[in-house]
């Protein structure tokens, strides 16, 4: 038996599932780690596998794309022996979601959420908490803001449903032990997500983001480097794609940019022992948006006290800021 057969036959339940087969061949498969082990109190973050492969370096994923991550058997054959698999998940493209159910959440919601029929199934990094891969809900396109979301949150932090997110695969499956002492769910799936996502639409624009972002530029280091990995490619849409409606293509414009940002973060984050706070990744955006939209003059107007480019980047990180 070679190592890559051993290593499939030791987490049969992950390789052989249909749904894990059906993302394996996407590049967006990589492993999460401690980016400094002479600080273990930093928080682990995805690994950019192309150059730990080609230089071996170790750094953050910058991208969630090829440039940094691979297929679930070029990582295989990479790192036989690594510790998890970590995905970067798009439910637009992938058609599926993540219930991720903390080690915090009351047992008796725990054994209720577990008995949802899923696509997939495993015991989080503590053992104590559950990842369940499950299907697009019937009432996803219902919720357009929802569903534009990175994570809608359970407001007591006991579960949350990922989106446009990273999922760590233990590949562990749960005990036969917790699977026996499940409870029949009040709430069918569709319920579960409509509950989160109504509230997230509800609670759209975050006040707390809003308050957060100074009127003032913050001093951002790193800051070359972030506008760098969001400039450095055209814009995929132009002005035309939206009929020469000049507010939706900025506002796809912003959100392309952020798009671009954000797995770029814990890599910067790690390189200038720097927690990126939203007050600077608003400005970070708004700055690679001045460079990469063609200047009007509405963008000299202001609102809520802000330049109209500042202004709109916050409103698109209140709107994907985690729902509470």
């Amino acid at each position: 038996m070679t190592a890559l057969e051993a290593l499939r036959a030791t987490f049969s339940d992950f390789y052989s599932n249909p749904t894990i087969e059906s993302i394996a061949d996407s590049p967006r498969w990589t492993v999460s780690g401690q980016l400094d082990p002479n600080h273990p109190t930093k928080r682990k973050a995805p690994i950019d596998m192309r150059e730990l492969q080609q230089n071996q370096r170790l750094r953050g994923a910058y991208e969630k794309t090829s440039n940094c991550l691979m297929t679930l058997d070029e990582l295989m054959q990479f790192l036989p022996n690594a510790a998890n698999h970590t995905f970067a998940l798009n439910a637009h493209l992938d058609r599926i979601l993540v219930l991720d159910i903390e080690k915090t959440c009351p047992p008796e919601v725990a054994r209720e959420l577990i008995a949802l029929p899923s696509l997939y199934s495993e015991l989080s990094m503590s053992g104590q908490g559950y990842h369940l891969v499950m299907p697009m809900p019937a009432s996803f396109d219902e919720f357009p803001i929802a569903a534009n979301k990175v994570v809608l949150k359970e407001e007591h932090g006991w579960y949350e449903i990922l989106i446009d997110h990273w999922i760590t695969f233990t590949r562990v499956p749960i005990p036969a032990e917790r699977l026996n002492d499940r409870m029949a769910s009040s709430r069918t799936w569709d319920e579960v997500y409509r509950s989160l996502a109504n509230t997230a639409t509800q609670a759209h624009i975050d006040a707390g983001t809003r308050q957060s972002v100074s009127l003032e530029k913050p001093d951002i280091p790193g800051e070359y480097e972030a506008i760098r990995v969001m400039t450095a490619k055209p814009l995929p849409k132009t002005l035309s794609d939206f009929h020469g409606d000049h507010s939706r293509f900025e506002f796809s414009a912003l959100s392309t940019l952020h798009q671009r940002l954000s797995p770029a973060l814990p890599f910067l984050s790690a390189e200038y022992d720097t927690e990126y706070s939203v007050s600077m990744i608003a400005w970070l955006i708004y700055e690679a948006a001045l460079a990469v939209l063609p200047h009007r003059a509405k963008h000299d107007e202001y609102r809520n006290q802000m330049p109209l480019l500042l202004n709109a980047a916050t409103d698109l990180l209140a709107r994907r800021a985690p729902s509470a």
